[in-house]
Order: C-alpha cells, then sequence, then structure tokens
C-alpha cells in the first residue's frame, strides 16, 4: 500500500465524519507529505555530496526531485553531483531545471552556463578523438565551429545577477576566447581575479592572452602577481610556467631557466616546462642539462605531444653533433676504434644513451 493510497483512506474516513472544513485541510496535507520526503532526501543528498559520495548523492537527490519536481535545490544539488564525475550532459539536464523553478539564483544561472560549455567541449573532444583513432584525452579539440551562444547567455545571466562570482567571469573569459574575442576574454579573466585573487586559472588565460598580443611584459607582471597571490604547489606550477614562457619570448633565458625550474619544483611532471628549460639551456649552449631535460621529457607518455618529442628529439641529435662522439675520439671517426666513417645523428645519440 503505498502513501498516495493511504492518505485517499484517511480522506475518506474524515470525509465520512465531515464534509467541511477538516476534510479540507486534510486534502492539503497530501502534497506536503511529498514536500517534506524531497525535503529529508535533499537533507540526505547534501551530507552525501559533502562527504564526496557522489553517487549516494545522486541517489537522494533522484529521489528528492521525484519527490516534488519543483525542488530547485534537489536539482542544483544533482547537477553539483554530475558535475563533480564530468557527467557534463547530465549535469546541464538537472541545472537547467533548477534555472527553470528558480531563474533569479546566480549560482544556478552560472552552473548551467558551465556545464553546457564543458558538455560542448566534450562533444567535441570525442568526435575528434574518434576521427583520429584516439582517446579523447590525447586530443585537443578544435572548438571554432562549436556554438557556445546558450553558455554565454547564461554566463551573462549569472554576472548580472551578481558580479562577484569569479567563475562566472573566468567562464565568459573562455567562451569569449573561443569565440576569438580576445579583448572581452581578456576584461573577464580581470574581472576573475579583482573577484577572487587566489584562483591560478585566470592569471593562467590572462597572461597566455597577454603573450598572444605580443605583450609579454604585461604576461610577465600578471604571472609574476600569480605566482604570489596563489596557494598551493600543483596550482602555482602552470603560473610560474606562464612566467617563464614570457621571458622565453623576449629571450631572457637566464630569467626564463629560474621560472621553468620554479614551475617544475612545484610539480615535477609538468613536462612542458621540462621542454621549455631544455631549450634554453640548448640556446645558452648549456648542453649537458639541455641534454638531460630533453631525454627526460622523451620518456614521457601521449599522444599529443608527438610533435613536441619530435622537435626534442632533433635537438639531442644537434647536441650530439656539437659534443662529438663519445670518449674524445675525433669527429668523423669511428669512436668503437673500427674503421673510420662519420656516424649518422641519430647513430650519434644512441652511442651518447649507451644504445648500440
Amino acid at each position: 500500500m503505498n502513501r498516495f493510497t493511504v492518505c485517499r483512506m484517511n480522506v475518506a474516513r474524515i470525509l465520512a465524519r465531515s464534509f467541511a472544513v477538516g476534510a479540507l485541510l486534510t486534502l492539503a496535507a497530501c502534497p506536503n507529505q511529498s514536500v517534506n520526503e524531497s525535503k529529508t532526501a535533499l537533507a540526505a543528498g547534501n551530507k552525501a555530496l559533502g562527504s564526496k559520495q557522489y553517487d549516494g548523492a545522486i541517489v537522494e537527490y533522484d529521489k528528492a526531485t521525484k519527490a516534488w519536481a519543483e525542488n530547485h535545490m534537489a536539482w542544483y544539488g544533482l547537477g553539483g553531483a554530475r558535475a563533480q564525475r564530468a557527467e557534463w550532459d547530465k549535469a546541464a539536464d538537472a541545472f537547467s531545471n533548477a534555472v527553470r523553478y528558480a531563474d533569479d539564483q546566480p549560482m544556478y544561472q552560472m552552473w548551467f552556463g558551465i556545464s553546457l560549455y564543458e558538455k560542448a567541449v566534450m562533444i567535441a573532444k570525442n568526435e575528434q578523438a574518434i576521427k583520429q583513432n584516439k582517446k579523447p584525452e590525447e586530443v585537443t579539440p578544435d572548438l571554432a565551429g562549436v556554438n557556445f551562444e546558450k553558455p554565454l547567455q547564461h554566463l551573462q545571466q549569472a554576472t548580472k545577477l551578481n558580479d562577484q562570482m569569479w567563475r562566472a567571469h573566468y567562464y565568459l573569459g573562455r567562451v569569449y576566447r573561443v569565440m576569438d574575442k580576445s579583448k572581452e576574454a581578456a576584461t573577464e579573466f580581470s574581472k576573475a581575479i579583482a573577484a577572487n585573487p587566489r584562483e591560478s586559472g585566470p592569471y593562467i588565460a590572462l597572461g597566455e592572452i597577454y603573450r598572444k598580443w605580443d605583450y609579454s611584459d604585461q604576461a610577465i607582471k600578471i604571472a609574476q602577481q600569480g605566482t604570489v597571490n596563489v596557494p598551493g604547489q600543483n596550482e602555482v606550477s602552470d603560473i610560474w610556467y606562464v612566467l617563464g614562457m614570457g621571458y622565453d619570448d623576449k629571450r631572457q633565458d637566464k630569467e626564463a631557466i629560474e621560472a621553468f625550474t620554479k614551475s617544475l619544483e612545484s610539480r615535477k611532471d609538468n613536462y612542458k616546462a621540462k621542454f621549455q628549460r631544455g631549450q634554453a639551456y640548448f640556446r645558452q649552449n648549456d648542453y649537458m642539462n639541455a641534454k638531460r631535460d630533453l631525454e627526460e621529457f622523451g620518456k614521457t607518455g601521449g599522444a599529443s605531444l608527438d610533435f613536441i618529442k619530435q622537435q626534442g628529439s632533433k635537438m639531442l641529435m644537434d647536441i650530439a653533433v656539437k659534443q662529438g662522439p663519445p670518449g674524445g675520439a675525433p669527429a668523423g671517426a669511428d669512436p668503437t676504434g673500427g674503421p673510420g666513417g662519420k656516424l649518422s645523428p641519430e647513430d650519434l645519440v644512441k652511442k651518447a644513451n649507451g644504445k648500440k
């Protein structure tokens, strides 16, 4: 026997005794039972989400929305749990209902816009991975043809409702950047930094825009601010990288090497910094350190790095040629003591690495 059957039986008994006010009050109480159940499930979902138990949170939020479809807080929580699992299509569906029932909430508008953006990126990445026969994480999707008008609309609405939400400004900047509106993107990234100077993303994005404009000094300045303001080792690593690239653009190799070193101290697996530092050492004719960085970079995985690895391999061959054969043999002689004959750059690299 379900709750609706019980409810109808109770109403029938009361109607038998009184056909007036008491019956109307009891009829009004039946929907409230569903509302209360929804609120109870919402509280359970919030508790699970707070403990990062996303599966459990999703179950409870589902209960809450089924018991009372207009529970916008449950829809919002469901979207948040889905977003934590990067299920952006399902997150967007949930956030759309939160906005549907309470469109005056800036957080709802912001997260609906974010989820729509991430959903579009996810779709583009999956489609490109299929075309290139690669894994989605191995491709950088081409977003030029993607329509971002709907996420733009909701992110703009979020900032109209509350202009102090750094994440809304940050994602607005990302949308404008994809739309090739660099000036608007830079404005939004600047607003994101002003709203929350402790987050790394806006510094990195704004620094990269300045570099794109060949404003190296401005890129260096904004990255320097980020290295001071942003806490956390992993978070600051890419800011040091942007700082290093700003110096690299100006061919200030000494300062670039220092910044790339800081980036690697913050996160040892920041292989982009390893490669760039190797290049800077190479330009400084410090072949020993260049060789070390480039060889270590060459051991990293991922098809997305293939082109850069080719550049690294070329530099290693150049280093081998510049240093000459190991053991001090004259360039062009057989370093093994056998018949003379100049080794190819590839063979020199193999010899330098101890391979036969």
